[in-house]
């Protein structure tokens, strides 16, 4: 407790497994090689991290039992169907599933604080902000905004002698979380900045509806006659509410399970043509130009690197 971890991650599975409080399923949709930074310090009862991706990625996070997940979004982002501009802190509550679609080069400041520490200290999370996901998002002052980026930057120094204390980081922390809150309680989020995202309803159905179908290949017309519409406001759908044809996203998130697989499966040996043929991809020499496409390695390359870290 009290010390700062700093890590980068290449695959998003290595990264979900350092989490406390908290998980995240995510798949990249954007061609390249990911990078994931955290900095982190568990402060007891309070986690306080520092998270930036490299590439724009889509995410179902989720507090476990006992743990809210307060965000500090630092970078624009659709949260479950509306459009968050940089400056919003949005409040994650227990029980609940939210989705996200975080830019290229995402950066938050995040707050996983235990029910417990919470009440210990006196805070009250507004009510309407556990009502239902769209309404869990205050808007803040920059003022306050530069009072969470200041902390982050004092907490995470590479000087160590220069970071600031744990106690009174967690002390600082706490009072803004309080002021933060506080602004909740009367709504703040009357600016125009945060509106619903165009074509999200559709594309949420789409994304459900895509991974009901796991490890089956779908064609967009196959997909368009279960949701009942047209392939047209498919296509405008997804290109509107995440920014790629419904036929990348149906590629990306088979993709994105063979990379799981094979992280999955690194402490044995890790098989890239049974990962590969569980998705349906059958012609493996296509199939290893896709995925080095979206992920700016060859499968080969992923294998040989999760069994350096196994």
């Amino acid at each position: 407790m009290g010390e700062v971890t700093s890590l980068e991650f290449r695959d998003i599975d290595h990264f979900r497994e350092q989490l406390c409080g908290w998980d995240t399923p995510a798949i990249q949709i954007e061609p390249g090689l990911l990078n994931i930074r955290l900095d982190r310090v568990d402060l007891g009862g309070l986690i306080f991290i520092d998270v930036r991706v490299s590439r724009k990625v889509m995410d179902h996070s989720r507090p476990r039992p006992g743990w809210f997940k307060c965000v500090v979004n630092l970078s624009p982002a659709v949260f479950c169907g509306v459009e968050v501009n940089a400056g919003h802190l949005t409040v994650l509550t227990p029980g609940r599933e939210y989705r996200s679609i975080l830019t290229s080069g995402w950066r938050s400041i995040e707050i996983i604080v235990s029910s417990s520490a919470l009440a210990d200290e006196g805070l009250c999370l507004p009510s309407q902000l556990a009502a239902d996901p769209e309404n869990a998002m205050i808007d803040l002052p920059v003022e306050l905004v530069g009072i969470f980026r200041g902390l982050a930057d004092a907490a995470f120094r590479r000087d160590v002698a220069v970071r600031m204390k744990p106690a009174p980081l967690r002390r600082a922390l706490l009072r803004a979380l309080d002021k933060a809150f506080s602004i909740g309680v009367y709504g703040r989020r009357g600016d125009g900045r945060a509106r619903a995202a165009d074509g999200y309803d559709l594309a949420r159905r789409m994304i459900r509806c895509i991974e009901s179908r796991f490890g089956q290949r779908l064609t967009v017309n196959e997909l368009a006659g279960e949701l009942d519409v047209t392939p047209r406001a498919l296509h405008y759908a997804a290109r509107a509410a995440i920014g790629v044809s419904p036929h990348d996203l149906i590629q990306a998130f088979r993709l994105n399970q063979v990379r799981s697989e094979l992280w999955t499966a690194r402490m044995s040996e890790p098989n890239i043509t049974t990962a590969a043929l569980t998705q349906d991809f059958t012609h493996l020499g296509r199939f290893s130009q896709q995925y080095r496409t979206l992920f700016g390695e060859l499968p080969s390359q992923t294998v040989q690197r999760v069994r350096q870290l196994a």
